[in-house]
């Protein structure tokens, strides 16, 4: 059989780390090799992380200092020693069947890398699957390109590793950037582009928890900037693979200066915000811009023209008309 290497980076989630561990031991498919990465959590994580590697060997731990959760991520891809490695994040929940269905799909299609769909939850206990997880429609093939287009899109494949069950061999050559937010994005392009055989299907296997609140109206940190850098070197990367979708992967760009203006208008008139305002304009002029009018509408040529010459008043009426919220 098969191993799969399932790797949890962990911090200050005692809340949760419980019922994550839990729904993972649980798999019907249960050759796993279940990696604990403490990321130098303060909270009794530490002490849960080993008393599950207690009651359950295939439960290993590694402890570390801080470092965020692509350094923990890349030392349980070191640390690996499956066939195949998948992801989740240690206050999520995975359906008992995931890695079941996921294995078999790869197995019997000779596929590498393969995402499912994801749920959202707001608020714990989860209400669990129920039919979401049954199978509606075969495993999708997609090539590298068209892989990559509709990541760019975040439609059909997204930006998220723990969806992802894929060949290890794959993934150890793929790291990701460390001391960032938003390290998936460069990530799965990267793990797309590395893949031979891709598949997609529409079973929703994953709960993803996210916490009250509106992204929209939460604060504003120069953390921020990270996707914004990602989607940069994501559009940069993929002019070089492949260069008859980077005129997506600029509008991608574009769109998400404009989005992130558009969200601190909402936020208020602080200094802080003026500068973080004008260095998404700046962000925005740099794109290439006649590569991004090449592949939209004119409903947003005009909205990317308004934005260019006008981005604070292009951003209120947007606000008012509650567009891109």
């Amino acid at each position: 059989m098969d191993l799969i290497s399932v790797i949890v980076p962990v911090y200050n989630v005692e809340k949760y780390l419980d019922t994550c561990v839990e729904s993972i031991v649980s798999q019907t498919y249960d050759n796993l090799e279940i990696i604990l990465v403490d990321d130098g959590s303060t909270d009794s994580c530490p002490r849960i992380c080993d008393e599950w590697a207690a009651k359950d060997p295939r439960v290993k731990v590694i402890h570390k200092e801080n470092g965020g959760q692509g350094e923990a991520r890349n030392l349980g891809i070191d640390a690996a020693a499956g066939d195949y490695i998948g992801f989740v994040d240690s206050d999520d929940i995975i359906s008992p069947v995931m890695y079941e269905r996921l294995l078999n799909a790869l197995t019997e299609n000779g596929a590498d890398f393969i995402q499912c769909a994801m749920v959202k939850f707001g608020t714990y206990p989860f209400a669990g699957f129920g039919s979401a997880g049954a199978v509606t429609n075969r495993p999708r093939v997609l090539t590298n390109g068209e892989a990559v287009k509709a990541l760019i899109a975040e439609g059909a494949i997204t930006s998220t590793c723990p969806s992802i069950l894929l060949k290890a061999g794959t993934a150890k050559k793929v790291k990701f950037d460390t001391g960032v937010i938003n390290e998936d994005v460069m990530w799965v392009y990267r793990a797309v582009r590395e893949s031979g055989k891709i598949l997609l299907t529409d079973e929703v296997l994953y709960a993803y928890y996210q916490r009250d609140g509106s992204t929209m109206n939460s604060t504003y940190t120069e953390k921020r900037f990270d996707a914004i850098h990602a989607s940069s070197q994501r559009a940069r990367e993929i002019k070089t693979d492949y260069p008859d979708l980077f005129p997506f992967a600029e509008r991608a760009c574009a769109g998400l200066c404009m989005y992130h203006y558009q969200w601190l208008c909402r936020l208020g008139n602080t200094e802080e915000y003026k500068d973080f305002r004008r260095r998404l304009h700046k962000e925005f002029l740099s794109r290439d811009l006649r590569a991004v009018y090449s592949v939209t509408d004119l409903k947003y040529i005009l909205w990317y023209t308004a934005f260019r010459l006008m981005p604070a008043l292009t951003c209120r009426i947007r606000n008012l008309l509650r567009i891109g919220l």
